[in-house]
């Protein structure tokens, strides 16, 4: 992935254009893998190429932000609100955006290891 795709995967789901992460996950509540993947890919990109800024700092903070809300209303037995297609091993896929949100906000590409993590890429 180049720079400027990455830039603007994280632009369109800040403005949560119509089939990105943010925007399944809030409008038609369920979990998209595969959207997952290009805002973590997007955010890695970005560490790899030690590039950053306060506007993409405010965007893969709300992109972390609406993915973990998302999650706790999920699991909020008063609500009604739910996600589909929500792995059972959520879990995984938040200690994978955790690391890349983290390694983002450092700038230091050395933290980036596959190995580190139960869920393998793009599982």
């Amino acid at each position: 992935m180049d720079i400027e795709t990455a830039k603007q995967i994280l632009s369109d789901n800040f403005n949560a254009k119509e089939n990105t992460f943010t925007f399944i996950m809030y409008e038609r509540s369920r979990f998209p893998k595969e959207e997952f993947w290009m805002v973590y890919d997007s955010i890695e990109c970005l560490v790899k190429n030690k590039v950053f800024s306060r506007e993409l700092a405010e965007q893969v903070s709300y992109c972390y932000e609406r993915f973990l809300k998302e999650l706790i209303y999920h699991c909020d037995g008063g609500d009604s609100h739910g996600l589909a297609y929500l792995p059972e091993n959520s879990d995984v896929y938040i200690d994978r955006l955790d690391y890349i949100v983290t390694a983002f906000y450092r700038v230091y590409d050395k933290l980036l290891d596959d190995s580190f993590f139960e869920l393998e890429r793009y599982g």
